[in-house]
């Protein structure tokens, strides 16, 4: 759950980075979506490591 919540808070402030930064919506909403995807996909990875350690 912590890895979602995570995920989806940094991928709202990359987007909001952008616009201040003066992207384009388009641009802010991509950069939005890769850090997304990228922090829960990383996060899932350690996950499964911890876990795996674990057994």
């Amino acid at each position: 759950m912590i890895v979602i919540e995570t995920s989806v808070i940094l991928g709202f402030l990359a987007g909001l980075l952008m616009i201040a930064l003066g992207a384009s919506p388009l641009t802010a909403v991509g950069a939005g979506g890769v850090a997304v995807a990228s922090c829960f996909g990383i996060g899932m990875g350690a996950a499964a490591y911890v876990k795996k350690q674990d057994a």
